[in-house]
């Protein structure tokens, strides 16, 4: 069997993980991206489309739109699953140009590497490389199995495509908050490397390092977790530790010198814990994050500190008293992630979810 991912970018390292859980199961697996990763993840198939949000005239057009729109950056939107049209006719020609320019790329990469020969297609975040979903429409016309993984913002600021979303066997996300958007929607582990992620103690200094994790500010309250963490300075021997505009290797070197991971204390960019979190407990950090009723219904058993702005502070000082804690802590953490996010459950549970699709 043959399996393809097909992602705007490379933007956590999971592709990696999920093309060896493939290939050690004895199956092909290649992923393809639009735009190369500005983290510095391996590229695989690399499209290098013109237009895209992530630099240049594409970043200044995205902002135009949005801005046509009356859009902020961050939109939040209600309960109901939200379905992507164009907010106006300006926005849909822009889909449209960019869709002609590039359309001789894509199809040069789809004959080059053979990209219409495979079993399985993976479209991360529920997008087609063609905005209008032809590429999606002309897989499923050949019996091509579609499976759409939704990350959060894919749902939460834009909507599922509709044309992709029609030929879809089998939804998934790895965000709690998306489950009850879409029927049917099942939930996967994002895969973790506890081979490469382990703990690295660091020699005891008589300080504490407490470090934080962010892409967007805004999301996950950082200016509150930094005020907090501040604070705290001022009567504990403590080191605040922001970690961004980084690539990831060097973002795993500070988080795995750091004492605690404080993760997000809002429910604004997703519920619970992200990757992040995940790359800090298998490196036994104690890690605080906010963790609301349904998500603690959902995970039953689990290592987080929960917090929130009100509660952060009380948190943070009772880890920094008490050492032992810390310790104990990190040990289920690390134990923690190996159970759920070990990439040999986490394949396990995917093949379980093509051959309820019937897929495989």
């Amino acid at each position: 069997m043959k399996v393809i991912y097909v992602a705007p970018e490379h933007v956590s390292g999971g592709f990696s993980l999920f093309a060896s859980g493939h290939r050690s199961r004895g199956n092909e697996c290649r992923w393809t991206t639009f735009f190369r990763s500005e983290f510095d993840f391996p590229e695989d198939i690399c499209f290098n489309l013109l237009g895209m949000p992530n630099r240049g005239w594409g970043r200044w057009l995205r902002r135009i739109v949005k801005h046509s729109a009356g859009q902020a950056e961050v939109i939040d939107l209600p309960d109901t699953l939200p379905v992507w049209q164009p907010g106006s006719a300006f926005e849909y020609l822009l889909f449209r140009l960019r869709d002609a320019i590039n359309a001789p790329r894509i199809r040069r990469a789809i004959e080059r590497w053979n990209l219409n020969e495979f079993d399985i297609y993976h479209f991360e975040q529920g997008i087609d490389p063609f905005r209008d979903g032809r590429w999606v429409r002309e897989l499923a016309a050949r019996g091509k199995g579609i499976v759409c993984f939704y990350h959060g913002t894919d749902i939460r600021n834009r909507g599922i495509i509709p044309a992709v979303h029609k030929a879809s066997a089998l939804n998934m996300t790895s965000e709690i908050d998306l489950l009850d958007r879409l029927p049917g929607m099942r939930y996967l582990y994002l895969p973790i490397d506890t081979e490469e992620l382990h703990p690295h103690p660091r020699p005891e200094d008589g300080r504490i390092r407490i470090c934080h994790a962010a892409r967007n500010r805004m999301l996950k309250g950082s200016d509150l977790i930094e005020e907090v963490v501040c604070r705290l300075a001022e009567r504990y021997p403590v080191d605040w530790v922001m970690i961004e505009n980084m690539t990831h290797k060097r973002a795993i070197e500070v988080k795995a010198g750091c004492d605690i991971f404080v993760d997000q204390v809002t429910d604004r960019g997703g519920w619970g814990y992200g990757a992040s979190s995940v790359e800090a407990l298998a490196l036994g950090l104690p890690t605080l994050t906010r963790i609301n009723t349904q998500v603690a219904d959902f995970l039953c058993e689990h290592p987080f500190i929960p917090a929130t702005p009100e509660t952060l502070e009380a948190e943070l000082t009772g880890l920094i008293e008490d050492k032992a804690r810390r310790r104990e802590l990190g040990l289920a953490g690390r134990q923690w992630v190996t159970q759920r996010h070990g990439l040999d459950s986490v394949m396990d549970t995917l093949y379980g979810y093509y051959r309820d699709a019937g897929l495989i």
